[in-house]
């Protein structure tokens, strides 16, 4: 899937991206940030289920974990 996202930032942010980049893409480094932010929220969505797993999920889950 494919989302188009249209970002404008303001001045003071437009200066701070310039800065961070030195003269790069600003906004390759938004679009990073926020695929590393999507990312995290996977990864804490699947700790959070991963939590959740009770009886024998939680035994299938513990005892597959062990041999990592």
């Amino acid at each position: 899937m494919t989302v188009s996202i249209l970002i404008t930032p303001d001045d003071d942010l437009g200066e701070e991206l310039a800065a961070a980049v030195t003269g790069g893409n600003r906004f390759a480094l938004i679009a990073w940030a926020i695929r590393e932010y999507l990312d995290r929220r996977a990864v804490d969505a699947a700790a959070a289920w991963h939590a959740a797993l009770a009886g024998e999920d939680a035994a299938a889950y513990a005892e597959f974990n062990a041999t990592w």
